[in-house]
């Protein structure tokens, strides 16, 4: 029999006294084990900072010009680093003011403020406020994170603790300085001074210093240019807090806080210049480095631009454009508006001219200068001129300056039409663009000058002919407008720019200077369109017997088209090829005419050729590209490769230096250098070029519409692409020593030779000039003299080494 045994009441009470402790000691375990777990989840994919080098935050990459100034940056945050040693005490005291005043005294967590903030998000029932020190900002910032939840501030909090132990106390600041966000797409406390007063940060005085402290907070509610009330009231708090602190004397807080908020923000140029230079960059280091490494890797790009030129550049293309517009005539106001409509129309101008804060007789300048173009509303208009209202002032519109305002028709020469009468063109209540011209009249009334954006666009790419570096480039009107490159995307026909490639293969192939094409009308047979082709010249006329010279120097068509057939078009092709003309060229005589496409830099890197007496220059825009530890990823450059012999290349120099004396690039003549160069049209006026070169650089420029369209009577390369060349020109090479170009290779020889027979010019000869001629190659019959008999100049033949005695006009060997 199994006896049982009952407990008594102490053995009781000391198996609950176990049965608790054991519970409790479970319990505790638990918790540790959670709070392992949880520390150990959340630690997960935490930042890993081991020491202040491993601190590396997003960075801008930046692009500089071949000075080495910056002039443009790819980022996703705009940031600039500076050390702690590089931030005045100042600074560090406005900030620690009023965001963390124990920042020195505590371990990276201020229990006091998380408990605090517990309690208060705990009646409310969700996050609401974080009590965090500056190194919980630091975490919180380096966590990517702004939500509001327990996890993140766990997180948060594991990662402040780490800081504390690893890091310094300066460590840790320098951080927040250089990570935190101050509003306007500025990060980190150099970038913001430089933001919004243009100044680095120990440039700042006490009232900037207590202004960009109170940003971090919130910088978007405390945004001085959007909220400047707001943001004063903040940037006098920091200052109450200095003054609280110790930091700076009660006086020195009230002069401070007196003081307007004197903001001189960085604004972006509305027509920046560099646009088309820095998007073609761009989309190289996207293609070769990636999103991360341009957007967030800090690389400096070092760029073969200059930015004076690229500044004339931007200024020649936007003026040729307007001056073609205006010779296109007027396409008419933006918006008419009734009588009744003039309240509502005057109020949106004032808004969008900037007039907020214009008062008559109190507040009345003009937020617009000389030259600026503006809205305006035609108050009335009759034959002399339109009054013209802003939305608060007023103006004049005098006939003098919109005389240009014909209605548009392409097949009409602009000279051959000119507005009499304003009220030919305005009417009462339209909304039209105009530009300040800067002067009055005897009314006192402010004049104006009527405008109109232009539709057609424009490119021009400038080269350094020995290199190949790109110096300056625009690829349009605007970018803002549209950011098609057209100077590198924009594949358009040459037209009669294609032609000295043509006459370069003649050179090499048995043809001289001097030698003759008949120009007389001629038929073809296009079996592929069952057409019969009659080409013809520009001026609809044929000349007979005419010298390769003058056909390339006049671009006659019919003479370029006899020389291809003569040369055979695979010859021609295969010579397009050496001046780096790819894609499909046309295997039929079209191709004399310039029917493929080419790009206007690649048009202008085949021109190189010329300047460089047969080497071609590739294109390159890219000095050196370092990372942001300074370790060069990429160095550019270019090599030459020989197209043409030396010597066909000095032929081919002179002819195009013979278009700008007496041929259809006559108005480079006025940038009074050594130059030569060859205008480009197409069929109907669809594509306009200039192309020109100087001893060492090459311009091209084209104009034309994107959707193709005439661009209007008579408006050829001549017309509207040679000016913007000339007008760029001329300012890019003021103050630049004049260079000749050199003298003629050992196989070359200038001979005088009469023009239009291209044999040689007798003593007393009236019209002559010194042509180039390879060694063996040029005339030995003189020419016809009038009054004279025979065929030679006393019988005279041409002997090799005929030089000049006596200098006459012309092109002189001392020119070359």
């Amino acid at each position: 029999m199994r006896i049982r045994r009952i407990p008594t009441g102490r053995q009781k009470r000391k198996r609950r006294v176990r049965t608790s402790f054991l519970f409790l000691a479970s319990l505790a375990a638990a918790g540790t084990i959670f709070a392992a777990g949880a520390y150990f989840l959340f630690s997960l994919n935490l930042p890993k900072l081991k020491n202040i080098g491993d601190y590396r935050p997003a960075l801008p990459t930046i692009m500089y010009d071949r000075e080495g100034n910056e002039v443009s940056r790819f980022f996703t945050e705009n940031r600039e680093l500076v050390s702690i040693d590089q931030v005045p005490s100042q600074v560090v005291n406005a900030v620690l003011s009023i965001e963390d005043s124990n920042y020195y005294e505590h371990k990276g967590l201020d229990y006091l403020g998380i408990f605090r903030a517990f309690l208060k998000n705990l009646r409310a029932g969700k996050v609401v406020q974080g009590g965090s020190t500056i190194t919980q900002q630091v975490a919180k910032s380096l966590l990517l994170s702004n939500e509001r939840t327990y996890s993140r501030k766990f997180k948060e909090a594991i990662l402040a603790r780490r800081m504390s132990r690893r890091f310094t106390k300066d460590e840790v600041l320098g951080i927040y300085l250089n990570q935190s966000y101050f509003g306007n797409g500025s990060y980190g406390i150099e970038a913001a001074a430089k933001s919004y007063f243009q100044k680095h940060v120990w440039e700042l005085t006490l009232p900037e210093t207590a202004l960009l402290a109170a940003l971090p907070k919130a910088p978007s509610t405390y945004d001085p240019t959007r909220n400047p009330d707001k943001a004063l009231a903040r940037r006098n708090l920091v200052l109450e807090r200095m003054s609280e602190e110790g930091y700076i004397t009660d006086q020195e807080r009230t002069e401070a806080s007196s003081t307007p908020l004197g903001l001189n923000p960085r604004l972006p140029d509305p027509l920046d210049p560099v646009s088309y230079f820095a998007e073609e960059v761009r989309r190289h280091l996207y293609e070769k480095y990636g999103e991360e490494a341009l957007y967030r890797g800090g690389m400096k790009v070092y760029t073969t631009m200059d930015s004076r030129l690229q500044r004339l550049a931007q200024d020649a293309v936007r003026q040729g454009l307007k001056d073609l517009d205006k010779r296109q005539g007027y396409r008419g106001a933006l918006q008419s508006v009734s009588t009744g409509d003039f309240p509502l129309a005057l109020e949106t101008l004032r808004n969008e001219n900037g007039l907020k804060d214009y008062m008559p007789g109190v507040t009345d300048i003009l937020p617009w200068k000389k030259g600026d173009i503006v809205k305006a509303l035609v108050l009335r208009v009759d034959k002399e001129g339109a009054d013209l209202d802003f939305g608060g002032p007023t103006g004049y519109l005098p006939l003098s300056e919109m005389k240009w305002a014909r209605p548009p028709n392409p097949k009409i020469d602009y000279g051959e039409y000119v507005v009499k009468r304003a009220d030919e063109a305005l009417r009462g209540g339209s909304i039209i663009l105009v530009r300040d011209l800067g002067t009055t009249d005897a009314q006192k009334k402010r004049l104006y000058a009527l405008e109109q954006d232009p539709l057609a666009e424009a490119a021009l790419v400038c080269m350094d002919a020995p290199t190949g570096q790109v110096l300056a480039m625009i690829g349009g009107y605007d970018f803002k407008r549209s950011e098609f490159n057209r100077a590198t995307q924009a594949w358009r026909q040459p037209g009669s720019a294609f032609k000295p490639i043509v006459y370069s293969a003649a050179m090499d192939n048995g043809f001289t200077p001097s030698s003759i094409l008949v120009d007389s009308p001629i038929i073809y047979d296009d079996p592929s369109q069952e057409l019969k082709w009659k080409p013809s010249n520009y001026s609809e006329k044929f000349y007979g017997p005419t010298t390769l010279r003058t056909g390339i120097v006049q671009s006659r068509n019919v003479i370029t088209i006899k020389l291809v057939q003569k040369l055979g078009i695979q010859a021609v092709i295969q010579y397009a090829r050496r001046f780096g003309f790819g894609g499909t060229l046309p295997e039929d005589l079209s191709i004399s005419l310039g029917s493929m496409g080419i790009t206007p830099i690649g048009l202008t890197s085949a021109y190189t050729v010329f300047a460089n007496l047969g080497l071609r220059a590739s294109p390159w825009f890219i000095l050196k590209v370092e990372d942001r530890d300074g370790n060069v990823l990429e160095q550019g450059g270019a090599e030459l490769v020989r197209s043409l012999s030396e010597d066909t290349a000095f032929i081919m120099q002179n002819l195009l230096r013979g278009v700008v004396q007496s041929g259809t690039g006559w108005r480079a003549r006025s940038i009074g250098r050594p130059t030569g160069g060859k205008t480009g049209t197409t069929n109907d006026m669809i594509d306009a070029w200039y192309m020109g070169f100087t001893p060492k650089m090459v311009t091209g420029t084209w104009v034309g519409f994107d959707e193709e369209a005439s661009l209007g009577q008579n408006e050829t390369g001549s017309r509207a692409a040679a000016p913007i060349w000339v007008s760029f020109m001329e300012k890019a090479l003021e103050g630049r020593p004049v260079l000749p170009f050199p003298p003629p290779p050992p196989g070359i020889e200038m001979v005088k030779v009469e023009p239009d027979s291209g044999l040689l010019a007798g003593p007393g000869a009236d019209r002559f000039h010194y042509e180039a001629f390879k060694i063996g190659t040029g005339p030995r019959e003189y020419a016809r003299q009038p009054g004279r008999s025979g065929g030679q100049y006393g019988g005279r033949t041409y002997t090799p080494g005929y030089a000049p005695q006596t200098e006459v006009p012309g092109l002189l060997p001392r020119d070359f």
